[in-house]
């Protein structure tokens, strides 16, 4: 069973562009330090699109060699078309993957018989697989029936990334329509709803960022029956939250950047929001409401 709460690794790169191997040893450590259940990548939030073919390969055998079996390892295989997609989930399974996690095709969008038969070769692996239902534009939701018809389909299919809004509802109707075939419903959305998620029976959340240690102390508390204590972390956190689902990967690598997880904050993502000076005072003063439920060895620096 896969559950709890499973980090998506930011792809760390040097000031020149360059993918920064030492950076992703070290945040690979960081969320071991941290007690991470789970490590997910190569996903939206490591900015996978913006990787060659060649590079993603690289990024998924460099990061299998590095957990080397210590936490369940979920590799995101999606491709602009099933072929892709088929030839990055065997190259997956070659190196470490514990389980497959796909969004359908993210750039031309396939239609939805053809979104079936794309997750029904991609159960053909002996691996759990997880869809990841993402909102548009890069994704293409899917309503829970129609994923709940998926998991009925095909053996393999076991999981749900639910990160179409509004989540909470859909985690809902998912797990009242599943007749037992759904192993579990991850939440997104860096974390914001996980109390809420957890409370509507999800089996946990895959995260973004330089948080992870508090959003695995939320978790934890929470499954520990300490729901109040997993509210209270949960709510100092909110604010920070926040300015996630605003700057995205911009604001997760200043943060991993500041923990000295990674040396550049550097992002490839043509889209991404940079913190200006006011951002960054912000930043640095939600830090200080959660500082005390963090890993020692990771401070802001």
């Amino acid at each position: 069973m896969l559950a709890g709460i499973f980090q998506i690794l930011q792809t760390p790169f040097a000031d020149s562009g360059d993918i920064d191997w030492a950076s992703l040893a070290r945040q690979i450590d960081y969320c071991l330090a941290g007690g991470v259940h789970g490590l997910v990548t190569p996903a939206l939030a490591s900015e996978f699109f913006t990787l060659s073919d060649s590079e993603r390969k690289q990024v998924v055998e460099f990061t299998g060699a590095q957990i080397a079996g210590r936490v369940p390892y979920v590799v995101s295989v999606q491709g602009l078309n099933l072929q892709l997609a088929l030839e990055f989930a065997e190259h997956g399974c070659q190196h470490g993957a514990t389980a497959l996690m796909a969004m359908p095709p993210y750039l031309r969008k396939a239609p939805k018989p053809a979104v079936r038969e794309y997750y029904r070769q991609l159960a053909n692996f002996d691996r759990p697989l997880i869809i990841q239902n993402a909102p548009a534009p890069i994704g293409t939701p899917l309503s829970p029936r129609e994923l709940v018809e998926l998991l009925a389909a095909e053996d393999n299919i076991q999981y749900i990334k639910e990160e179409t809004i509004p989540i909470l509802q859909h985690i809902d109707q998912i797990l009242e329509l599943d007749s037992g075939n759904c192993l579990g419903v991850f939440g997104g959305a860096n974390g914001i709803y996980l109390t809420g998620e957890l409370k509507r029976g999800a089996c946990g959340n895959m995260p973004a960022g330089g948080m992870i240690d508090v959003q695995v102390r939320i978790h934890d508390q929470y499954v520990q029956g300490n729901v109040e204590e997993a509210e209270r972390i949960h709510f100092r956190l909110l604010p920070l939250l926040n300015y996630a689902m605003v700057y995205g990967v911009s604001l997760h690598k200043y943060v991993l950047w500041r923990r000295g997880v990674i040396d550049s904050p550097f992002a490839r993502d043509p889209q991404k929001i940079s913190l200006n000076q006011n951002d960054i005072m912000a930043v640095e003063s939600l830090w200080q409401r959660i500082a005390d439920q963090t890993v020692a060895e990771f401070p802001f620096h």
